[in-house]
């Protein structure tokens, strides 16, 4: 009789100094964010073997938004949707491709926090492009509209700005369809062709490597 006191005394005691069952002091980590970015890309113009060469054809500016979710542990989900413009100051060597595009991507991501207010992600991706497309072909133009898969492998760094929100950068990697950029393929005055060429004939494509550099503001819910 006495052990069973003193066990129940022993146990008021616990339970007293003890926290109420499921109240935490600490808030739970954020599961859903939301944000918005913008940026820049370009590919690497063939035969430039050099990974710091120029990665200038086809330069296209774009904005986008995306949302990001917390799986375990540092691994999070993001999905994003983009869109990219071809930009005006394509090279004179270049053809002058309109290239409006539409980018749907997926991707999984894990983070390290390096700092209370710094962090960096690593991430690995891919999705499907949505893209119109038009060049000059003698008085008129030759369009087409495609869908075409990509990927990317990407590296961020993030700062806090306040308890839920964020600011940063990534670098991607990207591989995407692209196109001959030889404006002599469509010059009116060659004989390459002996009538106007189709779409299919201009805008084949094949899987080139990008860079791409985005800026974005995130928030947690």
């Amino acid at each position: 009789m006495r052990f069973l006191s003193v066990s129940l005394l022993l146990l008021l005691s616990t339970a007293a100094s003890a926290e109420p069952l499921g109240i935490t002091t600490e808030a739970p980590e954020p599961m859903i964010s939301v944000g918005a970015r913008i940026g820049g890309s370009g590919f690497r113009r063939d035969g430039d073997t050099s990974f710091t060469g120029q990665w200038d054809e086809c330069r296209m500016n774009g904005v986008g938004v995306f949302a990001q979710k917390t799986v375990r542990g540092p691994l999070f989900a993001e999905a994003g949707l983009d869109t990219y413009f071809s930009t005006a100051d394509h090279q004179a060597s270049d053809l002058p491709i309109d290239r409006q595009s539409v980018l749907v991507s997926a991707a999984i991501g894990a983070r390290s926090q390096f700092t209370s207010w710094l962090g960096g992600y690593v991430q690995l991706g891919m999705g499907a492009e949505l893209t119109k497309l038009s060049v000059p072909y003698a008085d008129d133009a030759i369009r087409a509209d495609k869908v075409m898969p990509w990927g990317f492998l990407g590296v961020g760094g993030e700062i806090k700005l306040g308890p839920a929100t964020r600011v940063g950068a990534t670098i991607r990697t990207l591989v995407m369809g692209n196109f001959n950029y030889d404006p002599a393929r469509l010059d009116k005055n060659s004989q390459m062709w002996t009538s106007t060429p189709t779409a299919d004939q201009v805008f084949s494509a094949s899987p080139t490597l990008a860079t791409q550099m985005q800026f974005f503001l995130v928030h947690d819910l």
